[in-house]
């Protein structure tokens, strides 16, 4: 079994291993930890999409200036 979780690293706390560690009881796991793209994810979901397409007319035609704070870009 192979499993890719997407997870904020705020949200990683000791019920999540051993939650982890449920999935693969008495195993030898290999964990490997990188950023995600979130490229895929904005593009699989059609709301997002459209805002995002709307924030690149809007950046592009100078009419509004987006300032985003980390927390709002998940």
């Amino acid at each position: 079994m192979e499993t890719t979780i997407r997870i904020n690293t705020d949200s990683i706390s000791d019920e999540f291993i051993q939650t982890i560690k449920g999935l693969f009881p008495h195993q030898t796991v290999e964990i490997t930890i990188q950023p995600a793209d979130e490229t895929e994810y904005i593009l699989s979901n059609p709301l997002l999409t459209k805002a995002l397409e709307e924030r690149i007319a809007n950046y592009e035609t100078k009419k509004k200036v987006i300032i985003l704070k980390d927390d709002e870009l998940i």
